[in-house]
């Protein structure tokens, strides 16, 4: 089997690299398309293929946008929603939720004018298949989604901890704890960098603390492929460019698109939300102080409580760094964590006795919902390739 997947791969991959092949693969749509979104989705669920995985995922994002479907592993069976709503962000409101007698945290789309709604249904929808691929300690598991009361949810792990200021004001950790908090978010940010995600959105109550204590990266509304263009929308008044003010780096408040550096001066702006308790430039009224005041190369003013011991000033150097005008002098990710576990500052991951979850907690949960292969049959990856006109033609030149 693992031989005829290979083949099969390959022959795909040959068929993307062929512009003529490609179009037509995105031309397809309804029961064509959905059969080749869910086989695509199953050959990144394999732990194989790292090489080819951009490509694959890709021709998912474009065939998703294009038919306006998504892979049925998404859909989750029958949820209900308990108690009142959590808190709103910019295109969703968060509620908690029962799956099979699971407690999950359900992110349900708004409802806007009828103007708006395919593109912020679009929205969700690229969120979804960037979030599914996602798997590591420090980012969020993705369960899948769910129409409920008309409205489209995304749907992951309920964290009874809550975000990390919700944490903070409940535990009040002490310095050693707060580092590792720190270092937890920098391997997550880490790892989105080397999937070629970029976040946009990072803050501290988009930190959620899973019930071991760790820090893990969350709401990826905002996120979005690196080589990619962005939606932007104009009704929202709760983001600039794509994020909330107070964390944007500078040259996204002058118009630039979001990049790995602009995630980067938004870590620093956690980091300083964890070490004090406080938004970035707290003591600014609003948000139009605050841009006026970065524009101006301007950053947050280091607080008593990073002074007086080397430790802390070595962490603040770092958060001085990931905050300089020019976005090449910013450390990259890998930068970050290296210096944080260093000497200087000796931070350690947060030590949990089992893990929250593992390489295959979203995909052992779709499996727990519904009976299916993790692959198509035979018979149904022969339809997929060889039940449409062009698809038995491209297959048949490949092979030749």
């Amino acid at each position: 089997m693992n031989r005829d997947i290979i083949a099969l791969v390959a022959k795909l991959v040959l068929l993307f690299r062929n512009p003529e092949s490609y179009k037509r693969f995105l031309a397809c749509r309804d029961a064509d398309a959905q059969q080749l979104l869910d086989l695509l989705q199953d050959l990144l669920d394999l732990d194989s293929f790292s090489a080819v995985k951009p490509l694959i995922f890709q021709a998912l994002m474009r065939l998703s946008r294009d038919s306006g479907l998504h892979p049925r592993c998404f859909s989750l069976p029958e949820l209900h929603k308990v108690g009142q709503q959590v808190t709103g962000g910019g295109f969703g409101d968060l509620w908690q939720g029962l799956v099979c007698g699971q407690s999950v945290s359900v992110k349900m789309m708004r409802v806007f004018k009828n103007a708006h709604i395919d593109a912020i249904l679009k929205e969700f929808s690229r969120e979804a298949l960037i979030w599914r691929q996602l798997c590591h300690p420090n980012v969020l598991p993705f369960f899948g989604v769910y129409y409920l009361e008309n409205r489209l949810c995304l749907v992951s792990p309920w964290m009874e901890n809550g975000n990390m200021m919700d944490f903070l004001t409940n535990e009040n950790p002490c310095n050693t704890a707060l580092h590792s908090e720190i270092l937890d978010v920098a391997l997550g940010l880490q790892y989105l960098h080397a999937q070629n995600v970029v976040h946009g959105d990072l803050k501290a109550i988009n930190i959620l603390v899973t019930p071991s204590g760790t820090a893990c990266i969350a709401d990826f509304g905002l996120s979005s492929i690196a080589d990619i263009m962005t939606l932007r929308f104009t009704h929202s008044t709760s983001y600039v460019q794509g994020g909330t003010a107070r964390y944007q780096a500078p040259e996204l408040l002058r118009g630039e698109k979001r990049h790995y550096g602009s995630d980067v001066y938004a870590f620093a702006c956690v980091c300083y939300e964890i070490l004090t308790g406080m938004v970035p430039f707290h003591e600014l009224p609003n948000d139009m102080a605050v841009i006026l005041q970065v524009i101006q190369g301007k950053h947050p003013s280091q607080p008593v409580m990073c002074r007086n011991t080397a430790t802390l000033e070595s962490l603040w150097k770092l958060l001085i760094d990931c905050w300089e005008e020019n976005t090449d002098s910013r450390p990259p990710a890998p930068q970050i964590v290296e210096r944080l576990a260093g000497s200087s500052i000796g931070a350690t991951p947060t030590l949990s006795a089992a893990k929250d979850w593992d390489e295959t907690f979203t995909s052992k949960f779709r499996r727990s919902l519904q009976a299916q292969p993790l692959l198509p049959s035979v018979n149904q990856i022969e339809h997929i390739l060889f039940g449409s006109g062009w698809f038995i033609f491209e297959v048949l030149f490949v092979l030749n």
